[in-house]
């Protein structure tokens, strides 16, 4: 029996609304037929209640702008807007399957390793896609990764999530679910990719254990400074036969300071499939290299801007075909475009390739008095991105299978 809703029944614009297939704190989800493509869709329909709360109809256009940006295989994909009255409604891709969240509770015990990773791969893609176009989700938790009857694990809802140019969530407000938010979300300070990268690894805990990492937690504020203060419990501690490098993979992402985290999705998918390397087999000639983890190299960079008078001097930490991790002396904002100058060895000389690339993160190092910050390649002339791939491939290579993928490798002067 069909559930019914304050839209079923009706057609608004060229959209017949059938069946009520969800509900939540912003209003409703139906399932609709697109009378002029002849598909079926679902339609996220705001109430004006929320849309008063959530800073009205200009804040969910805002939320529906920043989710079509991310278009990548594993975010549900948005297909129009429309300004109804006093709601907006959002049309999407209809899902045939679940939710990871009722695929968790219905399963009543932890996925396997082979099946935690099936899924988490291809939302460490998506995400990944959607840092590089300067986007943070902000709100990843189970109940908004669904998997659908093909086995495609996709992503949904960008209800606030943020361009990593503004910030302006931190305005001493909480934003997120609680079981899954980073201590920075909790402390309401700098909140860019890394911050999604422990989300993830909440998730992933959560998966392979059937547990979040913290014990004893019984109300809100005991959750909230467990996320902040606590050391998570090892994941061997209710999967004992859990491998020793694939934990160590998934505290890592849990680490309290970002710095300490993965820099990137990239670099955590990678860490997931090396810390198994003794078990599965993976042929590097056969990697995708749009994917391709970022490598430990070390290559001399300038970089001009629109916003600094002269070049800056830098260098690589990683690298990879889409990114680098640069370590420089003087401060760049994130969001800025900015210009890179790359020196590639080539037999006794150097090669320079330009760029143009964003920056999507940074972070200060008083330590030594330096800023390490992390940018995707807009746009790369003097060289193929491919060539570039093959030579982060062959970089791999040479590292030790003991070795995770953040140490260094090899050093260009």
């Amino acid at each position: 029996m069909n559930k019914t809703g304050s839209f079923t029944g009706k057609k608004i614009d060229r959209y017949e609304f059938q069946e009520l297939i969800g509900t939540g704190s912003f209003g409703e989800v139906y399932k609709a037929f697109d009378k002029k493509l002849f598909r079926n869709v679902a339609i996220k329909a705001t109430t004006p209640d929320f849309s008063k709360k959530s800073g009205g109809k200009e804040h969910i256009l805002h939320e529906a702008r920043i989710h079509a940006r991310a278009e990548h295989a594993n975010i549900i994909p948005i297909y129009d807007v429309l300004d109804y009255g006093q709601s907006v409604l959002i049309v999407m891709r209809l899902v045939l399957g679940e939710d990871l969240d009722h695929m968790l509770s219905r399963e009543k015990q932890p996925l396997t390793i082979d099946e935690s990773l099936k899924i988490m791969h291809q939302v460490l893609w998506g995400i990944d896609y959607a840092h590089s176009r300067g986007i943070v989700h902000l709100d990843l938790k189970p109940g908004n990764i669904r998997n659908s009857l093909a086995g495609e694990a996709l992503i949904m809802d960008f209800g606030i999530a943020a361009m990593l140019e503004d910030q302006s969530l931190k305005e001493n407000y909480v934003h997120g679910t609680p079981s899954y938010m980073s201590p920075e979300q909790i402390q309401c300070t700098y909140m860019d990719a890394r911050s999604d990268i422990y989300s993830l690894g909440v998730i992933l805990y959560k998966m392979i254990t059937g547990h979040y990492p913290f014990r004893k937690v019984t109300t809100l504020s005991e959750l909230l400074k467990s996320h902040i203060e606590e050391t998570p419990v090892e994941p061997s501690y209710y999967v004992p036969t859990l491998p020793e490098k694939f934990e160590k993979a998934i505290l890592k992402a849990l680490e309290k300071k970002p710095r300490n985290r993965y820099h990137s999705c990239r670099e955590f998918s990678f860490a997931l499939e090396h810390s198994l390397k003794g078990r599965v087999e993976h042929n590097l000639d056969d990697k995708d290299l749009r994917w391709d983890p970022r490598v430990a190299v070390y290559l001399k960079v300038r970089i001009n801007s629109k916003e600094i008078e002269h070049y800056i001097s830098a260098e690589t930490i990683n690298l990879s075909t889409s990114g680098a991790t640069l370590r420089i002396a003087s401060d760049i904002p994130v969001g800025s475009n900015i210009e890179l100058e790359i020196y590639f060895p080539k037999e006794d000389e150097y090669m320079k390739v330009y760029a143009k690339a964003t920056v999507l993160w940074k972070d200060s190092n008083p330590e030594h008095d330096n800023i390490v910050i992390g940018v995707y390649l807009n746009e790369v002339k003097d060289i193929d991105r491919y060539k570039i791939g093959i030579f982060v491939r062959d970089l791999l290579l040479n590292v030790e299978q003991d070795e995770l993928p953040s140490e260094r490798t090899k050093t260009f002067k």
